[in-house]
């Protein structure tokens, strides 16, 4: 027996998934404040549904022809949507004015054509064409973020975003009217379309979900890994970026040179006495943002607790470690802090050590760093010793 699909029916289960996907997506966007993609995702699901449901209300009402364009025009809106919250999740310019102008003057050519007695298909022709053309600009970015850093979220999205242009270019062709297919061959030949669109619809809120509850992930992982006061990594965040650099490192079968700074802030505790906790919290979030711009970007700063930094060199010899480190120390004391109890002169005492050999554990290297570090405060504080 043939498969038979009812082509109303399809698109009531067309209009219940977008209803479904759009309460999960704004429930998402709210759990993720801030996202502002997640709500242009939302958005994307509630013109299918708002399109649908005019549609029908339309059929149900014999209203008058161009309103059964509409759910043509929602799968433009919804491509257009999708494309900015694509853009807006990976933090690219969202180009918004040109969106909607696009997605405007497709909806109203849709119109247009079937006002001027063109049949449906055109609409839906010209629709489906729009639509596959916002979905390719989407899928662009996702590919390019994919490239740069591989997730399975990104990688549903961009294969979502791909199927969807193929589809979306095919069905514009395939809505040609065919002399030798039968009303009933034409209707299920739709109906299947349907089919996959809804598939489409389905693997596409998925696939946001997924982005959806990785970007909370990394959040959490920054709330783990982020000294909340500085901004600069803790010793877990320290550990975990190691690790990773580890195993590039063994990858490309070279071991990492690194180079330590242990960096301390002479007599702070005055300064918490003297002035408040709140006065050197100040001093310690201006020293974070001194130390940031200090190292180059692929160095890192920590902040292993109180006063107490560290920084870490990669591919820098001893000789450079040591000027690195000075330079560091100048930044501290020639600017004077500002803060609520007026500008605070600082000082800042430095150990540094070079790994004496290849793969020398990094809790040794710290340790040598921390010896020195202990000499520079012993030899009278605000200098650089180099561990021996």
């Amino acid at each position: 027996m043939p498969l038979s699909l009812h082509i109303d029916t399809l698109l009531l289960v067309y209009l219940m998934v977008a209803v479904l996907m759009l309460g999960v997506l704004v429930g998402g966007a709210w759990q993720a404040r801030g996202q502002h993609g997640l709500w242009f995702w939302a958005g994307a699901f509630a013109a299918v549904a708002l399109a649908q449901s005019v549609r029908e209300l339309a059929v149900v009402g014999h209203g008058p022809l161009p309103l059964y364009t509409l759910g043509h025009i929602g799968g433009v809106l919804s491509a257009g949507l999708v494309l900015l919250g694509v853009r807006s999740f990976l933090g690219l310019r969202l180009h918004w004015p040109a969106v909607c102008v696009a997605m405007a003057a497709m909806a109203a050519l849709s119109l247009t054509v079937v006002s001027l007695g063109q049949p449906l298909g055109v609409s839906l022709s010209l629709s489906l064409l729009g639509a596959g053309v916002l979905r390719a600009l989407a899928l662009w970015p996702l590919l390019r973020a994919l490239k740069a850093e591989p997730s399975f979220p990104l990688s549903l999205m961009a294969s979502d975003q791909a199927l969807s242009v193929l589809v979306h270019f095919a069905r514009a062709w395939m809505v040609m009217p065919n002399p030798g297919a039968t009303a009933a061959q034409t209707e299920q030949a739709n109906a299947l379309w349907l089919l996959a669109f809804i598939a489409l619809l389905l693997t596409q809120g998925f696939a946001l979900l997924l982005l959806i509850n990785e970007r909370l992930q990394q959040k959490i992982l920054a709330l783990v890994e982020i000294d909340p006061l500085t901004g600069l990594l803790n010793r877990r965040g320290l550990d975990q970026r190691l690790v990773g650099l580890h195993q590039r490192a063994a990858t490309a079968q070279r071991p990492l040179q690194l180079a330590a700074a242990m960096l301390d802030l002479d007599h702070f505790k005055q300064i918490n006495d003297r002035h408040g906790h709140a006065v050197g919290d100040q001093v310690l979030v201006e020293l974070g943002r001194r130390l940031r711009q200090q190292v180059r970007p692929n160095d890192l700063a920590v902040r292993l607790g109180g006063e107490e930094f560290a920084v870490l060199w990669f591919d820098v010899g001893p000789d450079s470690a040591m000027g690195m480190a000075e330079r560091l120390r100048q930044s501290i004391e020639q600017q004077p802090f500002a803060t609520d109890a007026g500008p605070l002169n600082v000082d800042a005492s430095v150990g540094v050590a070079s790994q004496a050999a290849a793969g020398e554990p990094l809790e040794t290297l710290l340790r040598r760093a921390d010896a020195a570090l202990y000499e520079a405060k012993r030899a009278g504080r605000h200098r650089v010793v180099s561990a021996t």
